[in-house]
């Protein structure tokens, strides 16, 4: 529907459902289903963010690496995990400390990045 709505351009809503699709659609366990709409979601975020680096495209790259590993690719899992692990250092010296990197940046997590 918001396809239709925005047409064929690149939307932040239509990036946004996409990823809000790969993660419901990767905890019913179907990986390609899951890894498609993430995809696709992190080449529009690129789209409207461009190369350089922002909260939207971290939280992306993470749930990637997430539901790569549940897919069993750790190699693409791990250039994932690197980029995401770029970004974030790169975001945190810019004085970026938007909510959503909280979870990324959490000890937990920062042993999974690299």
């Amino acid at each position: 529907m918001k396809q239709s709505l925005h047409g064929d351009i690149d939307h932040p809503d239509i990036a946004l459902t996409l990823h809000m699709l790969g993660d419901v659609t990767a905890q019913t366990g179907d990986w390609k289903e899951a890894l498609r709409c993430l995809k696709e979601s992190l080449r529009m975020q690129r789209s409207l963010h461009g190369d350089g680096d922002h909260p939207d495209i971290a939280v992306t790259l993470h749930m990637l690496g997430d539901v790569t590993v549940q897919a069993g690719d750790l190699k693409e899992a791990h250039k994932y995990r690197q980029e995401l692990s770029q970004m974030v250092l790169r975001l945190q010296s810019k004085g970026c400390v938007d909510w959503r990197l909280q979870e990324v940046l959490s000890l937990r997590n920062l042993g999974q990045l690299v």
